[in-house]
């Protein structure tokens, strides 16, 4: 085991990518796929991008989500994420490319880790251990669901990275690369690790200059500020294009504003669920007890980075402990929802736009894994350290050593277990492992749990002094944790190529629908609506029979679904009518006859109508500032009809009608987006510039001061 550790630990990224094929191996077989909001949320927008795409359009406008929604402005969506265009503009999307997407990010993100702690600390175990950690930690593994929630950990460390790097070497190769880092991860993730990140700075920027004294001795405030003022404006420039187009949207969806404050105390990572750091099987059960959804309660981060944690805090010095205190109970606090989260609803701001508070674990998370991997780091340099650490591996046993004979207890006394439940049904691996999941309780994952953690101790203990065999151990030790977590939280039980057969059922591309009233259009079959939800964009149809829940709805669009009376007459309508008036019960026809379809995209519509008489044309696309309305040639004025949507005035006789989505101020900016990213491409193969300092560097690496 020691030839092929040290082999495998000379080339790290070999290594992650080995653990990342191992730890979600059920991820990578046909039988199953990731579920919930990634399959009902996140691949219905990149499909209808992709769809797009192949049928020659820029997909500016997705026409199937509630009759219409501006695709830039989807923050849900992950819109100008570079690695979803390469996607959509290559293989295209489908069950397949959106788990490897997904996969290739947890791989992103533990390579991110490796990085940043092989520059801060300088020895390679503990970058590696914690690498594999956090591609198995329990925010990543308890939201594997969560697809823009795994774009975000994918790349916010290597923005952690390049702050410690800009402060070292001020270089305008760092402020460039530092800068496109943030831009990637604006452009992927939801909008609440935003907000968590613009507070994670906030305190580890002051954190930092507190400690200059400690950890750097002899710089210039000075050129601390004015390094992070240039990488702050650096950032806000190479993101303008999001930035842009969330100022586009904001004024028109119905959360662009401050959400309720009851909803903003939805789903905390409550602090029962901290029992994870030590039983992260025991939090799949016992919903009453957690008191919260179970994604939000998994924050494991291994056992051996939570011992050396422990380590951390024993050798730390006092400030750059203080410091991680603060962080930790900030969002420790924040994530939990209550009376905190009340407090920063009213006086932190963008707080109260988040409605789902363990989003905030993920700096909790991230934060333990950094000062577990630091711990680790004191223990291979300091003898007294190590020893420490190895002496608190016994108590420890001891813990799960009285957790697993309590438990025991409980499963041979009660009938709270697997032995009283009935027996499994008959049938393939997949039906087991839902009979386990649903028949299990707390008490049988805490027997299991202890039965691992103390194996996994006392391998560690063995295995101590040879760093090689331990980082095996270790990954060992998180792929069979992650094997039986993810069908808990991330694994459907249905195959890969049954859903795909559903997502592909229409033909590819994106097409006209058919002219008939809504309610005699056909959609996929709504018996699959729970497993897949928006059935609208999937069979590639303007509206459906109902409000479909997806987190961007337009404000005018919420209006019509609250009118029920009106939603139902527009269900009796095509997606493109005649009508005599713009009131409830009017006259209408849509015949094909009268109106002929020319051509028809994502934000194009092209259309000869022969009017007999009628005064207005309705199309059933949400009326968003962009869209233009052009008859035989001129442009035309249009208002909004039926509360929501396009309606433009027309003459008797035949005439040719266009409608048009050209958001221009978002072409502009996504123009000046790619003339900065040519500029600095040219910056960057110039080995004078790339090289030139802005400042004197500030901040030596954390190796140098431990």
């Amino acid at each position: 085991m020691r030839t092929t550790a040290a082999f495998l630990i000379k080339r790290p990224f070999l290594l992650l990518l080995l653990f990342l094929l191992a730890a979600y191996l059920p991820v990578f077989l046909p039988f199953f796929h990731i579920k919930n909001d990634l399959i009902t949320q996140n691949l219905p927008t990149r499909f209808v991008t992709s769809e797009s795409l192949y049928s020659g359009y820029f997909p500016w406008w997705n026409p199937y989500i509630n009759f219409g929604i501006p695709q830039y402005g989807d923050m849900n969506d992950g819109y100008w994420n570079p690695f979803q265009w390469l996607i959509a503009c290559t293989s295209g999307y489908g069950i397949w490319a959106i788990t490897l997407e997904e996969m290739m990010y947890i791989l992103l993100g533990g390579w991110g880790i490796y990085l940043l702690c092989r520059d801060n600390l300088g020895t390679k175990p503990p970058a590696i251990i914690a690498a594999i950690s956090y591609m198995t930690c329990g925010f990543i593994l308890g939201h594997l669901q969560h697809f823009c929630w795994i774009t975000g950990t994918a790349f916010f460390p290597y923005m952690l990275l390049y702050f410690f790097r800009i402060h070292r070497a001020p270089t305008v190769k760092n402020f460039i690369i530092g800068g496109w880092c943030v831009f990637l991860f604006i452009a992927s993730t939801h909008p609440g690790l935003v907000i968590g990140a613009f507070y994670f700075f906030l305190l580890l920027i002051l954190a930092v200059f507190g400690l200059r004294k400690d950890i750097a001795p002899g710089y210039a405030s000075a050129s601390y500020w004015r390094s992070n003022l240039v990488f702050l404006l650096v950032s806000l420039l190479f993101s303008l294009v999001v930035i842009i187009s969330d100022m586009d949207i904001l004024p028109h969806i119905s959360r662009g504003s401050i959400i309720p404050l009851g909803q903003s105390l939805l789903h905390p990572t409550t602090f029962p669920s901290y029992l994870s750091l030590l039983f992260p099987l025991a939090v799949q059960k016992a919903d009453a007890f957690f008191q919260t959804d179970i994604a939000m309660r998994n924050t494991y981060t291994g056992i051996f980075l939570f011992i050396c944690f422990m380590v951390f805090c024993i050798y730390a010095r006092r400030k750059m402990l203080l410091a991680t205190g603060l962080i930790l109970i900030f969002f420790i606090l924040l994530s939990s929802g209550g009376i905190f989260k009340t407090f920063a609803y009213h006086f932190l701001p963008f707080t109260g736009h988040v409605r789902l508070n363990g989003e905030f674990n993920y700096f909790v998370v991230l934060t333990l894994v950094l000062a577990g991997a630091a711990g680790f780091h004191y223990c291979i340099k300091n003898l007294s350290s190590g020893e420490k650490a190895k002496a608190l591996i016994t108590p420890f046993k001891g813990l799960f050593l009285a957790a697993l004979v309590i438990s025991a207890a409980f499963i041979f006394f009660t009938r709270h277990s697997l032995l009283h439940a009935p027996s499994p049904p008959s049938g393939d691996l997949k039906q087991h492992i839902k009979w386990l999941i649903d028949e299990a309780s707390i008490w049988d994952m805490i027997f299991f749990q202890s039965l691992i953690q103390l194996v996994t101790l006392s391998l560690i203990r063995r295995y101590w002094g040879r760093q090689y065999s331990l980082v095996i151990v270790i990954a060992i030790h998180q792929m069979i944790l992650s094997w039986c977590i993810l069908p808990f939280t991330g694994l459907g039980m249905a195959g890969k190529a049954s859903r795909q057969a559903l997502i592909s059922y229409f033909p590819k591309g994106i097409h006209a629908p058919e002219q008939k009233a809504l309610i005699s259009t056909a959609y996929l079959d709504s018996s699959y609506a729970k497993d897949l939800m928006l059935l609208g964009s999937y069979s590639k149809k303007i509206g459906y029979l109902k409000k479909e829940a997806y987190p961007i709805e337009l404000s005018t669009t919420e209006q019509l679904f609250q009118d029920s009376a009106l939603f139902h007459f527009i269900l009796r309508q095509s997606y493109l009518f005649l009508s005599t008036d713009t009131i409830l019960h009017t006259a209408t026809a849509f015949d094909s006859l009268l109106i002929h379809v020319r051509e028809f995209g994502p934000g194009l519509i092209q259309t000869t109508v022969d009017n007999p008489g009628y005064r207005y044309l309705t199309f059933l696309q949400n009326d968003y500032p962009w869209w233009t309305v052009s008859v035989n040639g001129s442009a035309v004025p249009h208002f909004t009809g039926f509360k929501t949507f396009i309606t433009v005035p027309l003459q008797p006789g035949k005439q040719n009608i266009q409608f048009t989505f050209n958001p221009r101020p978002i072409k502009k900016a996504l123009w000046i987006q790619l003339f900065i990213a040519f500029v600095t491409m040219l910056l960057l193969c110039s080995r004078r510039i790339r090289h030139l300092r802005l400042s004197q560097p500030s901040l030596p690496s954390l190796s140098a001061t431990s």
